[in-house]
């Protein structure tokens, strides 16, 4: 369950950070937010977004486009000055070597350690309450939805990851509704292969990770079998034969994550068919990967198929 090991690794996130995102909601399930609920239920909550979040966002939340500049006052916000680095010198795993001007909502001087949002944050929490609390924030700001991660372990992961990774289908389908960019690719560090974590990664990698999941939500919905996720999807826009970084598409990704039953989903969805016979970065088809791999019962499922 992806949902879990983001469990275990979020709470690095610190609660004690002197940040105002924190105080609205936090990892340990509390923040004004929930105490506006406890007080005075749906119609409190409400009309405390309405009048008080606005100024958290940019243009009263209708958003704009953010630069490198924006990024590094959040990334430099303990500081007093901060220093542009050098291209050539960073990191792959950097999020400026990387850097494209984007859309974005939530301000970044209002964002936790993580780079995230309080969306993200609802989404994490997992609760009943936290998922009645996202879905209240984003009828109010329909824009959250463009918004992403923008810490190096995390970066480009959406509301609609996250919200695909803890199976909350309901906040997929609000999501995709206020217009959640269904090809949106979350690149950080965590959702790597192990021997990619590092600044010198591994020259051929063995596909292994906690979070691997093929950087696109249509890919993440595969490989954690949803799929009526899959199916909004894909009527959404999405396309499986998209590649990620490794060149590997949906059916690559089910092979990583052996998961036999969407592997035949896939192939044969009614509408958009994922294609067979791809080769990824690595010259592999999802055949050739599976045999690479080691994994049995889904090379005897292709044969079959």
């Amino acid at each position: 369950n992806v949902g879990s090991v983001l469990d275990r690794v979020i709470s690095q996130a610190s609660n004690e950070d002197d940040c105002l995102l924190y105080r609205l909601a936090n990892y340990k399930n509390g923040g004004e937010l929930v105490d506006a609920y406890n007080i005075g239920g749906q119609v409190e909550v409400e009309k405390l977004i309405k009048e008080q979040f606005g100024v958290l966002m940019y243009n009263d939340g209708t958003g704009q486009v953010i630069d490198k500049t924006e990024y590094l006052k959040w990334r430099y916000r303990d500081s007093d000055q901060f220093v542009i680095p050098v291209e050539k010198v960073l990191s792959p795993l950097d999020p400026l070597s990387k850097w494209r001007d984007h859309e974005a909502c939530w301000q970044m001087q209002y964002r936790g350690s993580l780079g995230e949002t309080l969306l993200h944050v609802l989404i994490i929490c997992d609760t009943k309450l936290h998922t009645r609390l996202a879905r209240t924030l984003l009828k109010c700001f329909p824009r959250l939805s463009q918004d992403v991660v923008e810490g190096e372990e995390y970066l480009g992961a959406s509301a609609l990851h996250l919200a695909i990774a803890y199976a909350n289908n309901e906040l997929v389908a609000d999501l995709i509704e206020a217009g959640a960019n269904v090809t949106q690719r979350a690149i950080g560090s965590f959702f790597l292969p192990r021997d990619q974590q590092t600044p010198r990664p591994s020259r051929h990698t063995d596909y292994e990770g906690l979070a691997y999941l093929g950087e696109y939500p249509l890919s993440w919905a595969a490989c954690c079998s949803n799929e009526s996720v899959y199916n909004l999807l894909i009527d959404s826009g999405a396309i499986p034969d998209a590649k990620d970084s490794f060149g590997n598409m949906i059916l690559h990704m089910v092979v990583v994550n052996d998961k036999l039953d969407m592997f035949g989903y896939a192939l044969r969805h009614p509408k958009t068919p994922a294609s067979n016979g791809i080769l990824n970065n690595d010259g592999f088809t999802p055949l050739t990967l599976s045999c690479q791999l080691g994994r049995a019962d889904v090379f005897r499922e292709m044969l079959e198929l």
